[in-house]
């Protein structure tokens, strides 16, 4: 067998025709490398699926024993895309990194988690095992996507192929479950991962207080705070009377472990805000950071002796968010001076935050003043949602308007007559409830 008759051989064996140019398994591999590594995810994943598409479409080596005594190696299939298809699959990984990228869409989260899906079942069918991180990569697109069902999906998968989940995955499918509104499901991951005996974190103390704020159970999300201010290094700074919780059992030795964390603080911010109680939610932030809402100068100066907790940015977006829902619109606009004062910059989530349909609806307005006010003092870049939300609301008041002065023309007595019926005239009092 000459040199030529042998190439067109192993082309064979690799891609089922004769003489077939394009590129081989090693040139796809290399390319979805390069894009993983240019920040490129469609390309990555254009190639990843090329690869897989080549692994379908080439002949079992056990059709070409004549050309090969034993099962060839990489080397001797430089063609081939099975010896680069495992590699791939823990690779391709790093496109689906939800905290590499800023400022994702919905249609992008949407192609994300469709990627994600389709990762699944090419990788189980290849029986490829899961590493405990890229367990914790899948779950959180599909956290981020609210998709609980894909969710259980990837953690049965990591299940049947032996992965020993550790806390960081328990952690992970339980934000996925919460993200999702699986409240019943995070419940029964918690008492799971108790049982076998995994050590739980601060995280999972967070996510509990937030399952609880979910359910109702405000003052089981107090008692976990509680807890966690009982472990921490600065003692006498919450109520630590109540211990422990209906679903954590003592069974491992959690002293030491626990501790209040800024994640397990915004968690309780939250709740709270969660349920309107607004006074306690400001008065806890002040107590455990040191600073009031409206921080003059010599506050923030006091506050670099404080020994208590730095606020970070969701800290104070989870004050901007409850503020604003309830329309304390001035309060919102002092945390974000707050915020802006203790180095945290504002960003165009935080104008997100504060401008929403419901508040826009409410007063156009104010909103408008509210996004140009950050934008001129803080150099907050107004998105395209916010203003597509500012004038939806105005064509809404425009509307309204024309209706009343509609309403008028045909009828000059219809507010007197409306207002007198409603009681705002004054020429009658309303009647009183028995």
């Amino acid at each position: 067998m000459n040199r030529l008759t042998l190439k067109l051989a192993v082309r064979t064996l690799h891609t089922g025709t004769v003489g077939t140019k394009g590129p081989t398994g090693r040139d796809l591999f290399n390319r979805m490398n390069s894009c993983i590594r240019d920040n490129d995810p469609s390309g990555a994943w254009h190639n990843y699926q090329q690869l897989l598409h080549m692994r379908t479409t080439e002949q079992p080596h056990s059709l070409n024993r004549s050309l090969f005594a034993q099962t060839p190696r990489p080397r001797d299939l430089p063609l081939s895309a099975r010896p680069y298809i495992h590699d791939a699959h823990s690779r391709i990984l790093r496109v689906l990194h939800i905290n590499s990228i800023h400022g994702y869409s919905r249609p992008h989260l949407d192609q994300l988690a469709q990627w994600a899906a389709q990762y699944v079942r090419e990788a189980a069918a290849d029986s490829h095992v899961l590493a405990a991180s890229d367990v914790n990569t899948l779950l959180h697109v599909f956290a981020v996507q609210r998709n609980g069902t894909a969710a259980d999906h990837v953690w049965q998968y990591a299940t049947l192929t032996g992965v020993v989940a550790d806390v960081t995955n328990y952690n992970a499918y339980i934000n996925a479950c919460l993200r999702a509104g699986n409240y019943g499901r995070a419940f029964e991951v918690v008492r799971e991962m108790r049982e076998r005996g995994v050590q739980p974190s601060t995280w999972t103390q967070a996510y509990l207080i937030r399952l609880y704020g979910e359910t109702g159970d405000l003052e089981s999300a107090r008692r976990e705070f509680a807890r966690a201010c009982r472990n921490s290094p600065w003692t006498g700074v919450a109520e630590t009377s109540s211990i422990g919780t209906k679903y954590w059992q003592e069974k491992t030795d959690d002293h030491g472990v626990y501790g209040l964390g800024i994640g397990t603080f915004n968690e309780m911010l939250g709740v709270l805000g969660r349920n309107g109680l607004m006074s306690e939610m400001r008065d806890l932030f002040m107590r455990f950071t040191g600073l009031s809402v409206e921080a003059t100068d010599s506050e923030l100066q006091a506050r670099a002796r404080h020994t208590g907790l730095r606020p970070n940015a969701h800290t104070f977006h989870e004050l901007i968010h409850w503020h604003a829902t309830y329309w304390d619109m001035d309060t919102a606009v002092n945390i974000v001076r707050l915020m802006s004062k203790c180095g945290v910059r504002p960003v165009p989530k935080t104008l997100k935050l504060i401008v929403t349909p419901q508040t826009a609806e409410r007063d156009v307005e104010t909103c408008a003043q509210i996004a140009i006010l950050l934008r001129e003092e803080y150099g907050v870049q107004v998105s395209q949602s916010v203003v597509r939300i500012i004038e939806t609301a105005r064509e809404k008041a425009e509307e309204m308007e024309e209706q009343i002065k509609s309403a008028e023309s045909q009828n000059p007595t219809f507010l007197q007559t409306l207002s007198n019926l409603t009681g705002l005239s004054g020429s009658a009092a309303p009647p009183k409830d028995s």
